[in-house]
């Protein structure tokens, strides 16, 4: 990989990370108000939790996918499938990682790539 394209990337993700936090303490301040009280979310707040999500699927869905630029292969795509669904499941997170490195583990031990 060149360093360069990498370099891009990892500001990319560093400085989109920074300003979710940024402004995710900036719009917290600005909410006032004290921590005994029950408010409803804002609009502002509820797009930041939608832009912190949104940012961390999608490095979790080009690491899927991708190892480098190719393809990561059936068995990884398998196995984080079948984490995600103990996820969806109400399994603890913990069972649903080692579910999924499991499947993934088995799948590659019986040649699937």
């Amino acid at each position: 990989m060149n360093a360069i394209p990498f370099l891009l990337a990892m500001s990319g993700l560093v400085i989109g990370t920074y300003l979710l936090r940024y402004l995710g303490v900036h719009l917290g301040s600005m909410a006032g108000g004290t921590s005994g009280e029950v408010e409803s979310q804002s609009a502002a707040r509820m797009w930041m939790d939608r832009a912190t999500v949104v940012l961390i699927c999608a490095v979790a869905a080009t690491t899927l996918f991708y190892e480098g630029q190719d393809f990561a292969g059936p068995s990884r795509v398998i196995g984080a499938g079948v984490g995600i669904v103990g996820a969806i499941c109400k399994v603890p997170m913990l069972v649903c990682v080692i579910l999924g490195m499991a499947v993934c583990a088995i799948l590659r031990w019986y040649g699937v790539r």
